[in-house]
């Protein structure tokens, strides 16, 4: 029981900051609600561990801390997947950009020769 008081403590502490952060701008809409009904979540599990167990039972894993890890492991890989795209897509930005600078550099060398 101690340690669902800490676990939630820390918690209220994240959401807190997670506010803090909504209202000065920092997180859009959609990413503050996203990150609340995560944390949200993490409260519902760990002061109703049972609940876990009970889910885990019905889809067929053992316990519900093993559901709990798959759920984590799947949406991270799901999370640095979107993750390599976005940075993939920003370093051809970069290029495009780095390209389109050296060109009109380029040209103002050129043009004044």
């Amino acid at each position: 029981m101690p340690i669902q008081i800490i676990l939630i403590i820390i918690i209220a502490v994240i959401i807190a900051r997670l506010i803090y952060k909504w209202r000065k701008k920092e997180l859009s809409r959609s990413q503050f609600i996203l990150w609340l009904i995560i944390w949200l979540a993490a409260i519902v599990i760990i002061w109703l561990p049972d609940l876990t167990a009970y889910l885990a039972a019905k889809v067929g894993v053992g316990r519900g801390v093993d559901l709990v890890v798959y759920g984590a492991i799947i949406v991270a890989y799901y999370w640095l997947f979107r993750m390599l795209v976005r940075l993939e897509k920003i370093e051809k930005d970069i290029t495009r950009l780095v390209q389109g600078i050296a060109e009109r550099d380029d040209k103002k060398d050129n043009g004044t020769r």
